[in-house]
């Protein structure tokens, strides 16, 4: 046997493994950048955490920003098959995929994301960055609506618009989205947005990787951008449940600091 192979199912038998992405897997999409000035798209990007304690793999698994309502928009997915192990992502994990990892454009620079959402003739390719690949729905690359869209993460199982809900991971909704996707496999319906933040900012789960399932309004503030990073809340008085374990106990000081006359 050889030794790579050797050493990763040492790693392995550390925690159970989930074979695929599944339904039950705590992988979450964690921070949606989606209004920045300017041609945004070239800045526009999604982060996914592994919040549970196992590794989860990600081979042939799809993201979309699909609506439920069979709205074929585009839907890509990870290289390889769902049930395959070459992806992993471990707990505490962040993943940053771009929808144009072009660098020197405008901040933040996503030219080292970890992946790129890449449509044959129709986008700009970063060859250093691996591409997400298109698998369906509409002939474009993927596109975060400023005024209200909504983004999925699935299994792969089935990879046609509009994906079957029992396959969905995980989801989020903003900004009175006329299309809603579902925000998990248990809940096929959104009864709540998140609301849309200002240019610059993003939307992201508060405190990181929080996941209740109820509502994207539930779990999703407007926060300061932080690609690959830890979540920083705009206001933490957000958090119901706290403030995100990444943020220092002298920032904390900082944003409860009294004002002082």
């Amino acid at each position: 046997m050889k030794r790579s192979v050797v050493v990763l199912v040492a790693l392995l038998s550390l925690a159970p493994v989930a074979w695929g992405l599944e339904v039950w897997n705590k992988v979450v999409i964690n921070e949606v950048h989606y209004y920045m000035p300017g041609f945004d798209a070239h800045n526009e990007y999604i982060e996914l955490l592994n919040a549970g304690g196992s590794a989860a793999f990600l081979d042939g698994a799809v993201i979309t920003d699909e609506g439920d309502d069979g709205m074929p928009e585009s839907v890509f997915r990870f290289p390889g098959s769902h049930g395959g192990y070459d992806i992993a992502i471990w707990p505490g994990e962040f993943v940053l995929i771009a929808v144009d990892a072009v660098p020197g454009e405008i901040w933040p620079d996503l030219s080292g994301a970890d992946w790129e959402f890449v449509h044959p003739g129709d986008d700009n390719d970063n060859p250093d960055v691996p591409n997400l690949i298109h698998c369906g729905g509409s002939d474009c690359d993927i596109a975060l609506a400023n005024s209200g869209d909504g983004i999925l993460l699935a299994t792969g199982v089935d990879t046609s618009a509009a994906i079957d809900c029992t396959s969905v991971v995980d989801g989020v909704n903003w900004d009175n989205v006329p299309d809603p996707v579902p925000i998990s496999w248990t809940d096929c319906t959104d009864p709540q947005f998140a609301d849309g933040v200002p240019q610059g900012n993003c939307l992201a789960r508060c405190p990181g990787g929080l996941d209740s399932n109820q509502s994207s309004a539930d779990d999703w503030f407007m926060m300061v951008p932080t690609p690959g990073e830890p979540n920083i809340p705009s206001y933490p008085s957000d958090c119901a449940t706290g403030v995100d374990p990444g943020i220092s106990w002298g920032t904390l000081k900082a944003l409860y600091r009294p004002h002082e006359d």
